[in-house]
Order: C-alpha cells, then structure tokens, then sequence
C-alpha cells in the first residue's frame, strides 16, 4: 500500500489502520503541514520496523526515481494536501500542485502495476452549496478566482482526472468526498474550527466565533471517516462517494458543546468578520455510502470531541 500524506492527520490515521490490518505500507509526506509528531507515534506501533517504509519528500516528484518499484501493490491512496484554509492559502500553487501533477504521478505509477487509486476528494467541490443536504450528483457553486479556489478547484480538477483516465485506460480508480473530520493527531496549528475551539478552551481563551455563528458544518470523527475509506477501497466503485456526518451543527452549537468537556470554563466568545467565500451550509447526504458501503458514522459528536480534548490537552 501506498500513502502520500503519510504524515498528516488523516493520513497518520490510515497508515495506523493498515499497519493494523497486517499490511505492508511506503508513507510519504514532506511535512509542509504534517506533524512529526505523527511518524514518531507510527514508528512507535507494532510492525512498523519490518511493514513501514517513511519517505520525507514531494509526491509531485516522478514516482518512479521517489519509490523505485514498490511490489505487491493493491491501493494508493492519495491523501496529500493542505486542507486547512489558512494553511492552503498559504501554499497556493503547492495545493494546485499536489491535487494535480501528485495525483497524476500516482495514476501513472498505480496503473501498469494493476493498483488501485483512492483520491480524497473533498466536500468543498460543492461550494457556497444551494442544494442541502449535498448530494454527488450535486455540481457546486464554486468561485475559481479567489481565495478558496486554489483548493476547491484542485480537487475538483483531480476528480475530472480521475474520470478521465478512467475512460482513457478503462480502469477503476476512485475517490471519496471527505467532509470535515476530526479527532486526535491533528496539527494543532491546522486553523479549523474543531481544533480552533478545543486549543482555546485548553488554553481559557475567548472562543472565536466567525460572522453570526449560524453557519453550519457536519463533523465525522476520524475512526469513522478511515472505516469509511476503506469500504470504498475495498468495493468496485469509480464514482464519487461521501463521506461524512449527517449530524448538522451550527458553530454556536458546537462551541457549547466544547464549552462543556470543561466546567471551569468561563470566557466569553469572541466574534470576527466572516472569510471570503465561507460556505453557509454544509452537511453531506450519504445515501449512497449507507447503499453501496453499508457504511455510516457511529460516534456521537460530544464522544468524540471528549477523545480529541483529552489528547489535545497531552500534547499541548
């Protein structure tokens, strides 16, 4: 198995599941948003010293001088790329460049080899959604000239790779639709508002509230989300598929919750002007992955933010 983004939250994640399934696994990350923390702990877990092949470098290189010849290939999955809208505004071209040329050079290097390919497509494909839930068969209300674009477009591009080398090769790499997960092992720096709100009740400071809160988002807990990508892998499927929580919370809502996995909690919010091109709306309609998986999320959002709390603060 391959991994790229080895070494980021996510993908830390999945190369733990794999490990744990018995497979063998080459993770590569360059680390320009994951934590070294995360290939420390991979190190540190059974089986890694003869199943776990780390490589600290740019997946947009050409795979086969970055890999050689990886044997007994099955899956790539392609999991590398900022994904926190501070950090990806950051690095602009490197995300257009990863979701693009990276994934790429994993088709081409999956394809002789027999393998499959797994991109992790994103929930933000959809954009300033008009339609909600967000179905697949929804195509978005994206803008591709601002600040969000480098991202939403370079995902949206990998999925029309995806389908098109597809059709050109006749072959069955897929992707998943991955809207907001959470859980331990995320860079405490990521900027998103689970991360956000938790550091800030660690730290007893003002939680920071963007426009009115009402805006909504959905959250899957990163044991759920992992199960739910390999269901993918393991299935037939080449069309996109989400996966996420159905449970809706508006960020006033999810910061009471955070608010109490700590009673000696008592600073006030703190409210700032919304980003550009925020979306309003988000919660994913996973009717197909309920259908064709036999997949669908299992901890309860107060669960699993107690888990990332308890983590955060062992770390912090």
């Amino acid at each position: 198995m391959i991994v790229t983004g080895g070494g980021g939250f996510l993908g830390s994640h999945l190369v733990e599941k794999l490990l744990s399934l018995g497979h063998s696994v080459v993770a590569i990350d360059n680390f320009c948003t994951g934590d070294r923390n995360n290939l420390k702990y991979l190190k540190s877990l059974p089986g890694s010293a003869e199943r776990l092949r780390f490589i600290e470098d740019d997946c947009t290189k050409p795979w086969p001088e970055l890999l050689g010849d990886v044997k007994d290939l099955t899956w790539v999955f392609h999991l590398a790329s900022p994904a926190s809208p501070p950090l990806y505004q950051q690095m602009p071209l490197e995300t257009l460049r990863v979701n693009t040329t990276g994934l790429k050079e994993a088709l081409m290097y999956a394809t002789p080899r027999g393998a499959r390919v797994i991109f992790a497509s994103t929930s933000e494909v959809y954009g300033d959604a008009a339609v909600h839930p967000q179905p697949e068969h929804y195509w978005g209300n994206v803008n591709s000239f601002g600040p969000r674009a480098c991202y939403d477009e370079a995902k949206r591009f990998g999925e029309a790779l995806v389908y098109s080398w597809n059709q050109v090769h006749g072959t069955r790499h897929g992707l998943v639709r991955i809207f907001n997960t959470y859980g331990p092992r995320m860079n405490p720096s990521d900027g998103r508002v689970v991360i956000n709100f938790l550091k800030q009740l660690v730290e007893k400071a003002p939680i920071t509230i963007y426009g009115d809160g009402k805006q909504t988002r959905s959250f899957c807990f990163v044991s759920d989300m992992i199960a739910g990508f390999l269901a993918y892998a393991t299935s037939d499927l080449a069309e996109p598929v989400n996966l996420g929580n159905p449970k809706e919370f508006n960020m006033l809502e999810l910061a009471d919750v955070v608010k109490s996995l700590d009673a000696s909690y008592s600073c006030n919010f703190e409210y700032r002007p919304m980003p550009v091109d925020d979306p309003k709306q988000r919660q994913p309609d996973i009717g197909k992955a309920k259908k064709l998986l036999g997949w669908a999320p299992k901890v309860e959002l107060r669960e699993g933010l107690a888990e990332m709390h308890r983590w955060l603060k062992s770390v912090l």
